[in-house]
């Protein structure tokens, strides 16, 4: 685990292939914010607290314009079929994109924002602290909710690559209660996600 606060040993995988029907048309992630594309946004973020891991933006729904949106942040571009599954299925294609032997696995989603400066430093202290960094699951948690990014230890990959449809790794958290980790943070970002054309009024900086 030699590292791992800042970052070595860890893949990140940004889930940026959803349809986000919810925005009533258009791609949600390549709206404008703040100067940007919203998917840039996050992506920023993990690509400034996390220099040192791979990254990999999983892209399903117009999918050259969103790799494009993410042009020099450092994330490989993951696709395909099972990207139309949901969820799931996208989160599998990037986990099995990244190479064997990292410690953990880092899945964000491309239609938050962040920054997340507060919340990914201590998942990662809570993860390295963890008496077994590979058997757990490390989520942030703000007034009460649950949020993301979600750190998954090694032990987790074989389940993450097996998903499929939209679930995402919810029966895998369910499934193993006493593994999840929670993390009181300050951080709102954590817990904000953009579903609906107000929601991208939140005083973002450009990234």
């Amino acid at each position: 685990m030699t590292g791992i606060a800042r970052g070595r040993g860890l893949g990140v995988v940004l889930l940026a292939a959803g349809q986000g029907r919810r925005m009533g048309g258009p791609n949600k992630l390549l709206l404008d914010m703040a100067g940007a594309p919203l998917v840039r946004h996050g992506a920023a973020s993990l690509a400034a607290l996390l220099p040192e891991a791979i990254r990999v933006a999983v892209v399903g729904r117009d999918a050259d314009a969103v790799a494009g949106a993410l042009d020099g942040l450092g994330f490989a571009v993951a696709r395909g079929s099972r990207t139309a599954e949901g969820m799931g299925g996208s989160l599998a294609v990037g986990v099995r994109t990244l190479p064997d032997g990292l410690d953990g696995v880092l899945v964000a989603l491309g239609d938050m924002p962040g920054p997340w400066d507060g919340t990914v430093p201590a998942l990662l202290a809570a993860f390295r602290a963890a008496p077994d960094p590979a058997g757990a699951v490390v989520r942030p948690v703000h007034a009460g909710r649950e949020g993301h990014p979600v750190l998954w230890g090694a032990g987790f990959r074989p389940a993450l690559e097996a998903l499929g449809g939209d679930i995402g790794g919810r029966d895998i958290l369910r499934a193993h209660p006493d593994r999840r980790i929670r993390v009181p943070v300050l951080d709102p970002a954590c817990t904000r996600d953009i579903d609906r054309p107000e929601d991208l009024d939140g005083g973002a900086s450009p990234p």
